[in-house]
């Protein structure tokens, strides 16, 4: 009889995922510390999860899980892969099939893969205005810093006189 996963209700903790990580992990000699289970969705005609392993050395592997509990899609690192076998929970051939298969092109890119995350340019944010010198923006905020004051004073002033004239009208209509 065939295995039967209710996708509604898959986990991360379900034996299947579980079996799936294990034998990828074991097989491709990396632990795999995150698993991200998304919801059901629509994919070429069929309900599937997509499960997304994170290897220890970056890679992501997505899995699309039917309810059949199979594998008929795959992506490493955001492209679609061919699967030599379907991850049958029923079929220990095509099981090891597509685990070996994909272990092998984890293996074979990784080093590729690591080469093209030390090319990733990392931008540096600039200063608001790169061209001027540290003691020029000191000197600016100075100058923010004592017209704001200024600001603060004659407000004061103005608030401190309106007070004055609340009370006199107070007293006027007394």
């Amino acid at each position: 009889m065939a295995t039967q996963l209710n996708l509604a209700t898959l986990a991360v903790t379900d034996p299947y995922i579980q079996k799936i990580k294990n034998a990828l992990a074991s097989t491709t000699g990396q632990e795999i510390p995150i698993i991200n289970l998304e919801k059901v969705k629509r994919v070429s005609g069929v309900s599937a999860v997509p499960v997304e392993f994170i290897f220890a050395g970056g890679q992501a592997l997505k899995l699309f899980i039917r309810a059949g509990a199979d594998v008929f899609k795959a992506e490493l690192n955001g492209k679609s892969i061919v699967l030599s076998g379907d991850f049958s929970n029923d079929l220990k051939m095509t099981f090891d099939n597509g685990v070996n298969g994909v272990a092998k092109l984890i293996r074979n890119g990784q080093k590729k893969f690591e080469i093209s995350r030390t090319k990733e340019k990392v931008k540096i944010p600039s200063t608001s205005s790169p061209s001027k010198s540290l003691t020029s923006l000191l000197k600016e905020v100075t100058e923010q810093e004592n017209s704001l004051d200024q600001q603060i004073a004659d407000s004061t002033t103005v608030r401190d006189q309106l007070l004055e004239q609340i009370e006199q009208a107070k007293l006027l209509s007394a």
